[in-house]
């Protein structure tokens, strides 16, 4: 219930934007392995996205490294697949955490990795985690896959993960959790600054 709750208004404050005029790309939640596990997941969500009047392709879905790499079951392959095949985006959520495979990436039709935390943590001061990140976007590069950068709270790690090629970050670096009401405030002064539309992820779960 919980997760359905999320899920509508992520879609209804994407609505809303759209209506006032700001160019937000999409929307990214988060599913857990319970969730995932749920038959009927795709044809909620798929309505979610046909009630509020959106194209597959404005929905993310994040899931954690470790749901695949811990030897799924067939339901959360199907739904996975399922989601995939509507045409949302796939997220493999805090990469570098688990075991996943590049053959997993594959089989789940994986789009964009989500570089975990751990890794961006003393990004301007660690050559170590630079050398890390630098080879995470470079496989990402090589397969084709987006890449998006986690927790991102100092202007220095924004300044080198812009310097390795990572173009979408999240964190309270870019900014904090904050009330609807306040996005569009928000929105305004983000969209200002730059040209290219905003990637706004948003925890569920």
């Amino acid at each position: 219930q919980l997760g359905q709750a999320m899920l509508a208004q992520a879609l209804a404050a994407l609505s809303v934007w759209d209506v006032s005029g700001h160019d937000v790309g999409s929307v990214a939640v988060n599913l857990s392995a319970a969730e995932l596990r749920d038959p009927n997941l795709p044809h909620r969500i798929a309505w979610e996205i046909d009630r509020h009047d959106l194209t597959p392709d404005r929905l993310t879905l994040e899931v954690l490294e470790s749901v695949i790499s811990d030897a799924p079951d067939d339901i959360i392959s199907r739904n996975i697949a399922a989601l995939a095949d509507l045409g949302c985006g796939i997220d493999l959520d805090d990469f570098g955490t688990g075991h996943a495979s590049i053959t997993s990436i594959r089989r789940f039709a994986v789009s964009r990795i989500k570089i975990d935390r751990s890794f961006v943590s003393r990004l301007d001061t660690d050559r170590e985690q630079q050398r890390m990140v630098a080879a995470i976007l470079t496989m990402c590069e090589r397969l084709d896959l987006g890449a998006v950068a986690e927790g991102v709270e100092t202007p220095g790690e924004h300044t080198i993960l812009a310097q390795l090629g990572c173009g979408h970050v999240q964190g309270f670096g870019i900014a904090r959790p904050m009330p609807f009401d306040e996005t569009l405030a928000w929105l305004e002064r983000h969209n200002a600054s730059r040209t290219a539309p905003p990637d706004v992820c948003r925890r569920m779960g």
